[in-house]
């Protein structure tokens, strides 16, 4: 642990956060920078189960993405047999990188020296090793030196890594969110596009800026959400938190519904529209949105500090994905977020801008008891990884 976050300070900010929300505090800006993150590096990003991409991301047996998530660099496959696998993007020779972008490709290799792994890993070529045309020397284990696993875990379209292989079993992390939807009927989720931008920003202020209706009306003025500001917190610490919103319009028929209806709705197992838009982090990289029509998937991964990578991707329900006759609708929601999100980037440029200086100034931040018990149960779970 870094000398400036020893075990009192990150326990004096969960004593402040822990407070009666009406009176508590968030987090101090400090955490926000170059410190506080090479702790995140070592205590939360490896040892939990991070959503890096999602499956569309790789469709077919060959794709490969290379990731870095806080630094550690990730490769995820796809598999012949079209699972999802991954790795260490590290070669076991002498380090380097293997791959530099997403590509397709039968086998990895290393363009340093060729050692050669298979889409499993195993390393199958070890060019003129023992010298000129000598590729086997005897003793040498090829057998043991594939590329380092990293478990993965699937939920709908979203893939998730757990970096040091330690977490809680994969079906326990996300068994939450699983009964959190367990009336939701997305069984025939089909991938709509992709919305691919970056915030200049520390990951956490990008991720606790999406998980809170408070600012819609302020700043969002297309989304009319002056129609359903009706929020609930919804937060189950250790794999979720976010809002709970109803998405009938205040005073409209029943079904009438607000905001980003223009498309045939999403249902219940039961066949009833959704009653809840749920706009959450599944901790600590995994964003969702389940609108009234259709489904956001996505990650918001740190690239350093200060900057924040986000990488989206709609989804909609069925034949939705694909009728020419709602072209035009699909259209429409797509371009509805390539206007709403980078609304976001001045807000968290300038909290990211005063983060090195409130603590100095003395200003602690305060939380909305009505709109922002998601965004606290967001600070509580990076302490809790951390300390």
């Amino acid at each position: 642990m870094t000398k400036m976050f020893d075990l009192a300070r990150i326990d004096a900010a969960a004593e402040a956060l822990g407070r009666p929300i009406a009176e508590a505090e968030g987090l101090p800006g400090a955490f926000y920078g170059a410190d506080f993150y090479a702790l995140e590096q070592q205590r939360l990003f490896p040892t939990s189960w991070c959503a890096v991409a999602v499956g569309q991301a790789i469709p077919n047996p060959g794709d490969m993405l290379p990731i870095d998530v806080a630094g550690w660099p990730i490769l995820i496959v796809r598999n012949r047999d079209g699972g999802i696998a991954a790795f260490h993007n590290i070669c076991r020779h002498r380090g380097i990188r293997l791959v530099a972008g997403a590509c397709n490709t039968p086998r990895i290799r290393c363009p340093w020296h060729s050692w050669t792994y298979g889409l499993d890993g195993a390393l199958l070529a070890t060019p003129e090793l023992g010298g000129a045309g000598v590729s086997q020397v005897e003793g040498f284990d090829k057998a043991s030196l594939g590329l380092k696993p990293i478990p993965v875990g699937r939920w709908l379209d979203l893939v998730f890594v757990n970096i040091d292989g330690m977490a809680p079993p994969f079906a326990d992390y996300i068994a939450p969110v699983e009964a959190l939807f367990a009336d939701h009927d997305l069984a025939d989720l089909r991938y709509g596009m992709p919305i691919v931008d970056e915030y200049a920003g520390n990951w956490k202020i990008a991720m606790e800026g999406g998980i809170e209706d408070y600012h819609l009306t302020f700043a969002h003025p297309e989304l009319e959400a002056h129609l359903f500001r009706n929020s609930t917190p919804c937060v189950a610490l250790g794999s979720y938190t976010g809002v709970a919103t109803e998405v009938a319009a205040e005073g409209a028929a029943p079904d009438q519904l607000a905001w980003t209806a223009r498309l045939p709705p999403l249902k219940t197992r039961a066949g009833a529209p959704l009653p809840y838009l749920h706009a959450l982090t599944i901790f600590p990289t995994g964003t969702i949105l389940i609108a009234a029509d259709h489904v956001m998937l996505g990650t918001l991964l740190p690239d350093g500090p200060t900057r924040t990578r986000v990488d989206i991707h709609l989804y909609f329900d069925g034949e939705a994905a694909s009728d020419p006759a709602l072209a035009d609708a699909r259209t429409g929601t797509l371009a509805m977020w390539h206007t709403v999100l980078p609304q976001d980037m001045p807000f968290i440029a300038a909290a990211q801008a005063a983060a090195g200086v409130r603590d100095a100034a003395g200003i602690a931040t305060r939380f909305s008891p009505y709109w922002e018990a998601g965004v606290r149960g967001f600070q509580q779970m990076v302490l809790d990884a951390v300390r």
